[in-house]
């Protein structure tokens, strides 16, 4: 049974505004030890976030199809308790978030000599359900959507990344009047419409 929660978008006039949010969202997340995946539609909108969370001293990676190889490893372990991943139109997206991260993956990199006994093993295999279950009391992966794809599942996939298996998760969009898609459909009458009912 899916039993992610879609939080509703949050909507801002300015750019500005819509990113001081987002990094208060992750900012919030993380002060939990939350994990957070934070879906981006540019490698520059994930720069610009990537810079935010700097200033605010949050340790994040940012994944950018720049660095393919990389990209596989970062993305399974970003269920990770406390692990803040960006990412652009979800590059490494073959490979499955588990939360905790993989345990397989975790058990290959303790194991580079392979010679690791059964004792060692078990160790790893409590720890690693240990901190699941830690993951899993603070709410699951939460995914973050600057903000809406042109295409619905494209958005969809992101969402999804949360909450597989019966996992718990969450999901919230971040949509700005200023953004791309929303110029499209004439975000100016939008505007004009909320200043004309003293929304802010």
């Amino acid at each position: 049974k899916m039993i992610r929660k879609d939080l509703n978008d949050q909507i801002f006039t300015t750019e500005k505004e819509k990113n001081n949010a987002i990094v208060n969202k992750i900012e919030e997340c993380n002060k939990n030890n939350q994990p957070v995946l934070v879906g981006t539609t540019s490698i520059e909108k994930s720069e610009k976030i990537s810079e935010l969370l700097k200033k605010k001293n949050i340790k994040h990676n940012v994944l950018n199809a720049k660095h393919h190889e990389k990209e596989a490893t970062i993305i399974a372990e970003a269920g990770r308790l406390n692990a803040v991943t960006i990412a652009t139109n979800m590059a490494g997206r073959g490979t499955d978030i588990q939360l905790a991260g993989n345990l397989n993956r975790v058990l290959e990199i303790n194991d580079s000599n392979g010679v690791m006994n059964d004792e060692k093993k078990e160790f790893i295999k409590k720890k690693h359900a240990l901190e699941k279950n830690e993951v899993i009391n603070k709410g699951g992966l939460f995914v973050v959507g600057t903000e809406r794809h042109e295409s619905r599942r494209v958005d969809n996939q992101l969402r999804g990344r949360s909450g597989r298996q019966g996992d718990p998760g969450s999901s919230i969009f971040y949509v700005g009047l200023q953004d791309d898609l929303m110029r499209i459909f004439g975000s100016e009458s939008i505007e004009a419409m909320l200043k004309k009912f003293g929304f802010k």
